[in-house]
């Protein structure tokens, strides 16, 4: 496996369910640094003493961006300075403004997607919190809201996967994936 030592700072962009941690986990592997937002929101939620719905995740990341140029990504891009991090992933991009953000700092977006009956099987395999432990009714109204932007404003993942640099279709096996990721990693380093 190849580490890249080209500056790169890569937003993740993808839709609930689509892969991006799988995706980050690869890159990891290949020296990247992580900066997770749903991270750092759970922390701050918890903080509050709130669950960590995705309901209240998307009204603090909400919050947040009215405050701070980048919202919650902000946060992620101070902590990657402080650590004098050259290569790192900002996770997850949800609007269309924090992908602004990502490519004011230098960075490029990389969207992810899969079909829906894929991604909330992968959601109820991975379970990781209150977020995953959902009907499939429920994730598609959580996915209509977070991917299509119904709320009118806040997360509008559709929007900012339009906008990526690179996008991958992630309905295929691990292997396939990591190639996908590999072609895009090649053509990001001879740019």
């Amino acid at each position: 496996m190849t580490v890249y030592t080209v500056s790169m700072i890569i937003g993740i962009a993808g839709t609930i369910g689509s892969g991006k941690g799988t995706v980050v986990e690869y890159l990891k592997a290949k020296g990247f640094s992580h900066y997770s937002s749903s991270a750092i929101l759970k922390d701050m939620i918890r903080e509050q003493g709130l669950l960590e719905t995705r309901e209240n995740l998307s009204h603090l990341a909400d919050e947040l961006m009215t405050k701070f140029p980048g919202g919650i990504l902000h946060f992620s891009h101070l902590y990657a300075e402080q650590n004098d991090d050259e290569n790192y992933i900002l996770e997850a991009l949800h609007r269309v403004n924090e992908a602004t953000y990502v490519r004011s700092i230098g960075g490029l977006i990389l969207g992810i997607d899969a079909d829906i009956q894929i991604r909330y099987e992968r959601i109820s395999k991975r379970n990781e919190g209150q977020k995953d432990k959902v009907t499939f009714e429920q994730f598609v109204i959580d996915a209509d809201r977070e991917d299509e932007g119904l709320t009118g404003s806040g997360p509008n993942i559709r929007e900012v996967v339009k906008m990526a640099d690179y996008t991958i279709s992630n309905n295929g096996t691990l292997e396939e994936l990591h190639v996908q990721i590999e072609e895009i990693l090649e053509k990001i380093k001879s740019r």
